[in-house]
């Protein structure tokens, strides 16, 4: 008894001392580590225009996607979600996402003249919900971290310095997403783009409804005067209020909206449990060669279910 005690301290203690000296690894490495991605590549260029250039281009903004009337709401849908663009690695996840979503299918759908429409609905869909997902997540930490973003820039501001040199603070101590596109905004506006145009291409990069309001009290600013630090102040507080209001209704419509998605996969659940308890059981189904037909109805009512769903959950406030 005595001897299992004295090997259970020796465990607790060797447990102790690794933790407190991955704990004090990492704390150094964080310390070390850069605020944001910008920062990051600026460590390793000295060329700042080449470094902005680069970071565009993986970002897939480095051409004017709005004269692009075909590809100008998916293209400004994907520099909006952040996404760095890398050909071969998408390529490896697209050729393995479709074989396994074919492997998949053709476990679950015995039709052929049903997988092939699936696949293809499949292979179009899940890339787009997965930027979409992406692209949502990103604007609400971009909103959430906007009006500490603005309080940094008021100190500077109360300090004395310009506003290029609030903006440039604003990116060298805010993480990402703040501090690389405001970083970028620094980059555009040493650069030659006059203020409004940066603000406009940032609005664009990132698809923040609040920018808005942040382009137009430094517009109306620039053009009429008045105290930058007191207007910038207001702002702070009414998109932390708003960001508050958000949060509340969010919290109130949680019960609504899980219950939304549950009734959106479950059929699928079920339809999955079941053929992979009983692989014969829907066989009569597609037999009888209505199966298409039925399927295709019945998922353009779920369809139409769905968005009625998401309209009851999903409102403007």
């Amino acid at each position: 008894m005595t001897l299992m005690l004295l090997y259970a301290a020796v465990f607790i203690a060797a447990l102790v001392a690794a933790e407190a000296l991955l704990r004090g690894y990492f704390r150094s490495s964080e310390r070390h580590k850069a605020v944001n991605y910008r920062l990051s590549l600026l460590e390793g260029s000295e060329n700042h225009r080449e470094t902005y250039h680069e970071m565009l281009k993986t970002r897939g903004a480095d051409k004017d996607w709005r004269s692009q009337p075909l590809m100008q709401r998916l293209r400004q849908y994907y520099v909006q979600s952040g996404i760095k663009f890398d050909a071969k690695r998408f390529a490896l996840y697209g050729a393995a996402g479709a074989i396994g979503a074919w492997l998949g299918i053709q476990f679950f759908v015995p039709s052929i003249l049903v997988r092939i429409p699936l696949f293809l609905a499949v292979c179009l869909l899940v890339p787009t919900v997965i930027v979409w997902r992406l692209r949502a997540r990103r604007i609400h930490k971009f909103a959430e971290k906007l009006p500490e973003a603005l309080d940094v820039a008021n100190r500077s501001l109360a300090a004395g310095h310009p506003l290029p040199a609030a903006i440039s603070l604003v990116a060298r101590e805010m993480p990402d997403p703040i501090g690389t596109e405001f970083g970028l905004l620094s980059d555009e506006m040493t650069y030659g783009v006059t203020l409004d145009d940066a603000l406009m291409n940032l609005n664009y990069r990132v698809g923040v409804e609040d920018l808005n309001l942040l382009a137009i009290s430094l517009s109306v600013q620039a053009g009429t005067g008045g105290n930058l630090v007191e207007i910038l102040q207001n702002l702070s507080k009414t998109l932390r209020d708003r960001f508050m209001l958000k949060a509340k209704v969010k919290a109130i419509s949680a019960e609504g909206r899980i219950t939304a998605i549950f009734m959106s996969i479950y059929p699928f659940l079920l339809y999955g449990m079941i053929k992979a308890l009983s692989p014969t059981y829907f066989d009569p189904l597609w037999n009888s060669g209505y199966g298409t037909i039925i399927v295709t109805g019945l998922l353009v009512v779920m369809a139409i279910g769905d968005v009625i769903l998401y309209k009851m959950v999903h409102f403007e406030y």
